[in-house]
């Protein structure tokens, strides 16, 4: 065989397999669109499309319309004209609560959040690189578990690690409690 032989069938073998990857992924795509499915974003479905923005719309405003009136009654004069303004002493009373009470709490939790950002820095910096957090004779053992299941489920190491495309059976989908109740029988339970 010649050189232009050999690179002519590695480009027709090239070209095959992104044919063959190209359509794995649209096959995946239309398995996704076959899934998903919601007549809003459908064509059509006017009737749909305006009841359920419309009642969206009311909602937003009736979740920030008294966010509004509040921010508008917290000062003595009125920041925007349109909306209601509280003139009476409990309306204030409330509102100077209201504020206290949200300062306090913005105040803790940007306290709480830079202790922890900082614990966790210093963690991650100092504690974590030098100290093994994880038995590695259990971690062995386990991915002894995970192998023997592996093989025994989709075939040894080298065919799974060599195949490209794998469709798997439903008899070889793996249960919810599987691993964890392998783990236990083999005396390296995940606690």
């Amino acid at each position: 065989m010649t050189d232009k032989h050999i690179q002519s069938n590695t480009k027709q073998f090239s070209q095959e397999n992104i044919f063959i990857e190209t359509d794995d992924k649209a096959s995946k795509s239309q398995n996704v669109k076959n899934f998903v499915q919601d007549d809003f974003f459908d064509k059509g479905n006017w009737g749909l499309k305006f009841r359920q923005l419309g009642i969206n719309f009311v909602f937003a405003i009736v979740l920030v319309l008294p966010v509004l009136i509040l921010f508008n009654s917290l000062k003595n004069g009125k920041l925007w004209q349109s909306l209601y303004h509280w003139q009476y002493q409990d309306g204030f009373d409330l509102t100077k609560f209201l504020q206290a009470s949200i300062l306090i709490a913005i105040v803790v939790v940007l306290v709480c959040s830079l202790a922890f950002l900082v614990r966790n820095n210093y963690r991650e910096q100092k504690i974590y690189p030098n100290q093994i957090t994880y038995d590695d004779d259990k971690l062995q053992a386990r991915k002894a578990v995970m192998d023997k299941l592996y093989t025994s489920r989709y075939g040894d190491k080298n065919f799974r690690e060599s195949t490209k495309y794998y469709a798997v059976n439903e008899e070889q989908n793996i249960d919810d409690h599987l691993i964890s109740d392998l783990f236990k029988e083999s005396g390296v339970e995940i606690k």
